[in-house]
């Protein structure tokens, strides 16, 4: 009988830590499908994908991954509570899913699955702890963590408030508060991270982060020179050999990329309807409105508006949703479809069952989406649609190439 472990991923991107995640995941788990829902061309930290959704759903299949979804755009670019609670709900309803498995800094999977416990059920004393911190001006995240801590703390539970320093325990924990609050019978498992931490900006080690292989590759880019021995080190060999491939003719984004066309945005808009946006606050819609005539570039613009309570990741999430046009009023969990981005030839038999057993319709030629999706749900599809098209957009004017439509895009096959 095949298992499935399922892995809720961007591949910002794609590298030799995350193909260690997906041999682990098969190794500690017995599956031998690994389910990948990847974040499409936007990601949950507010910017760009350095590359197209397709040409990483090519690194991952490269790299060990057997199918690629994609994470519809809402959720993508959502908060981490978000982003994990519409993935979670993407996998359970495809019905096939037997393992969610993600990479953690402690690699202590009790712990996320208590802490996500305790944040479902959400007790009384935690609650007016949170509301406390959020009076005294915290961010959420920091609010949060000093709530939580009082509240182990007074119940007399061991916990280090170092837990919840680091941003892969923090998604870790909110998997398992999605699992526990939807009821979902899929097991969680975590892989302790190897190599760089989140935010290193080396290159020094075997396993280098996301974030020091995007600085790399935008380094190299200005200087001409686009990728050095040390950056190919750092990619799996078939996903290194397509990445040195991909870069003779394609480039990459970064927010900044965006940046007239983000102005362009917010020029439209007032304090008033700036908060129709998805994590737009009425303290941040005055602060852009405001500040609007020093914006130079998406990146200026968002440190100069952070503040005690805005972070820099909140700020860029709304400024992206507004880029996007998501608004604040979109549907609370439940998914409405799951778009197929590319699979291995010999999986298909395991993409079958899928499409049998799931609740939701698995789309897999976009254009046929009308066909497949209730009519409420094809506004929601037409947003993923409109983000890629305004990525390849961007993308194809910084190259000068010609434009594919996201609608002509098959899944990728290998």
């Amino acid at each position: 009988m095949q298992k499935a472990v399922g892995i809720i991923a961007e591949y910002n991107p794609f590298h030799k830590g995350h193909e260690y995640q997906i041999q682990q995941a098969k190794e500690q788990t017995g599956a031998n499908i690994a389910i990948i829902l990847m974040s499409g061309d936007f990601v949950q930290r507010g910017t760009p994908a350095i590359f197209a959704k397709h040409q990483r759903t090519a690194m991952a299949l490269l790299g060990g991954a057997d199918i690629v979804f994609e994470l519809p755009s809402f959720y993508a670019c959502g908060s981490a509570e978000y982003f994990s609670s519409g993935a979670v709900s993407v996998f359970n309803a495809l019905n096939s899913i037997d393992f969610l498995c993600f990479g953690s800094e402690s690699g202590e999977i009790d712990t996320c699955r208590f802490l996500g416990k305790l944040l479902a059920d959400e007790p009384k004393l935690y609650k007016e702890k949170l509301r406390s911190f959020l009076k005294q001006g915290l961010s959420f995240p920091a609010a949060r963590k000093s709530a939580l801590a009082e509240y182990l703390k007074e119940k007399d539970i061991p916990f280090s408030e170092d837990f919840l320093d680091t941003p892969n325990n923090i998604l870790g924990i909110e998997y398992c508060k999605s699992l526990a609050a939807q009821n979902s019978s899929i097991v969680p498992v975590t892989i302790k991270r190897i190599g760089s931490s989140y935010h290193e900006t080396s290159l020094s080690s075997e396993y280098p982060s996301a974030s020091a292989i995007r600085r790399e590759l935008i380094a190299a880019w200005n200087t001409q020179k686009f990728l050095s021995d040390t950056l190919k080190n750092a990619q799996p060999p078939a996903v290194k050999d397509y990445l040195c491939a991909l870069l003779e003719n394609e480039t990459f984004l970064i927010e900044d990329d965006f940046s007239l066309l983000l102005k362009y945005e917010l020029m439209k808009n007032t304090p008033e309807s700036l908060c129709a946006f998805s994590d737009m606050s009425p303290d941040l819609a005055r602060r852009i409105y405001h500040h609007l005539n020093t914006f130079e570039t998406f990146t200026q613009f968002a440190e100069q508006l952070k503040t005690k309570e805005l972070t820099y990741t909140r700020i860029c999430r709304a400024l992206l949703h507004v880029l996007l046009n998501i608004p604040s009023d979109l549907p609370a969990i439940s998914p409405a479809y799951v778009r197929l981005l590319g699979f291995k030839k010999e999986s298909s038999s395991f993409l079958r069952i899928l499409q049998k057993n799931s609740d939701i319709p698995i789309i897999t030629k976009a254009a046929d989406y009308k066909k497949l999706l209730p009519k409420e749900a094809h506004s929601l599809f037409e947003k993923d649609l409109f983000a890629s098209n305004l990525y390849e957009t961007v993308k194809c004017n910084k190259k000068s190439t010609a434009f594919t439509n996201d609608l002509q895009k098959p899944p990728i096959i290998l």
